[in-house]
């Protein structure tokens, strides 16, 4: 007998067992993600430091990133996730020893994060591939934005738990948990059946690029996303500095976080129930955006903790508009030779810009002050939203597979 409420897409067995295990990993991640960030703010004091770490973890995505789309294109995603996810899982439990021995430094963090970031670069793509492979096709929609939404439990739960962990049992066990949790993900992706992948084409990159700069839908969303995330971004890394500036530790921290990731669990069920009743992506995008740019006002200008997480729980709805509706799209509107490559500059024009915002923006809190950072990103965020309202792109909402199946 089904339960009632279960989303449809969660009934097909592979893609829940996939689902689980990534949420179990992304929540890991989460957890280091606190006790990294909070160590070297500890140590150096500095929210530039911080904002290093953040490129320091996704400088190799800026290299790899179209790699890893080409490997996607070409080669067994689920092999290609094992590999990357073993890569990640070593570098956390180095963290987890160095840390028990004594041996921890911040330029240890640094080197680690490094390498942990590139396996999360290369394997992104092939990860983002396989969720169409393991759903059907009027599932896919769903299965993207259920993806998104286990994603932002993980970000919800993970910060949480990684600030009560970081205070009760210190850093080196937040490392280790997210060593474990790779684990899942990995076992998950080993008892999959075959596969189908479809033809491979020998494609080049430049294929890709030509066809990301002259459509005018794929050419909207990935300056959208850019934009978005160099703006928006950092405010999630430069959380232990919001934290300290409202006066609080590393439970405020993870409060702070698993607040924005709560409201993107809400935004996630909102944005799929308003594209049940017909709202375009086109403008679901500029909307999240204005949106996500009022919130962070409330952030940047709040002295009080508890002002902060609400503001964070209305940035975290929209930042996953943003994202659940610009993965979709390219996934739909994509051609399938070129889907990997695709995907590989929509990681790319997600993770390049949270690097360089964070490190922008950590050198500016140094100058003006946290609040004053965090102002100045949000007016601009607020500017680039309103122009997207008033220069719609409808071709955003097509999806190539009808086109060619008529």
């Amino acid at each position: 007998m089904l339960v009632i409420g279960v989303p449809a897409v969660l009934r097909v067995r592979t893609f829940r067992n996939v689902w689980l295990a990534s949420v179990a990993s992304n929540g890991g991640t989460w957890l280091q993600a606190v006790a990294a960030g909070w160590l070297v703010f500890q140590i150096t004091g500095s929210p530039v430091a911080v904002g290093a770490l953040a490129l320091a973890y996704r400088a190799p995505a800026f290299l790899l990133s179209t790699w890893g789309g080409q490997l996607a294109d070409r080669h067994d995603w689920r092999v290609i996730g094992i590999v990357t996810f073993l890569i990640q899982g070593v570098g956390a439990l180095a963290l987890a020893i160095m840390t028990w021995a004594g041996m921890l430094s911040v330029s240890a963090i640094f080197m680690v994060s490094v390498a942990m970031g590139a396996g999360f670069a290369v394997g992104l793509p092939s990860m983002l591939m396989l969720v169409p492979a393991l759903v059907p096709a009027r599932r896919l929609p769903d299965a993207v934005a259920l993806n998104a939404a286990g994603i932002n439990v993980a970000r919800m739960v993970g910060p949480m738990i990684g600030g009560v962990v970081l205070a009760l049992g210190g850093a080196a066990w937040c490392f280790l948990l997210n060593a474990v949790s790779f684990l899942a993900l990995v076992a998950a992706l080993a008892v999959l059946p075959h596969l189908e992948q479809g033809a491979r084409r020998a494609t080049r990159m430049r294929a890709a690029l030509s066809y990301a700069w002259h459509d005018t839908a794929a050419r909207r969303l990935l300056t959208g996303m850019f934009v978005f995330m160099l703006l928006a971004g950092p405010v999630q890394e430069l959380a232990p500095v919001i934290a300290r500036r409202v006066g609080g530790g590393p439970v405020a921290l993870g409060l702070i976080l698993g607040a924005m990731g709560a409201g993107a669990l809400m935004g996630a069920w909102l944005i799929t129930e308003l594209a049940r009743r017909g709202m375009p992506r086109h403008r679901a995008l500029p909307l999240a955006t204005v949106g996500f740019a009022l919130a962070l006002a409330v952030v940047a200008a709040s002295p009080f903790l508890a002002l902060t997480v609400v503001a964070m729980a209305v940035a975290g709805a929209f930042w996953i508009w943003i994202l659940a509706a610009t993965n979709t799209s390219i996934q739909m509107s994509s051609p399938s030779e070129i889907l990997g490559r695709m995907l590989g500059l929509y990681q790319l024009s997600v993770i390049a810009p949270i690097a360089l915002g964070s490190v922008a923006f950590g050198a500016l809190a140094g100058e003006v002050g946290i609040g004053g950072s965090m102002g100045i990103a949000a007016a601009l965020l607020l500017a680039w939203g309103i122009w997207s309202l008033t220069h719609p792109t409808p071709q955003i909402d097509r999806d190539v597979r009808t086109i060619r199946a008529s």
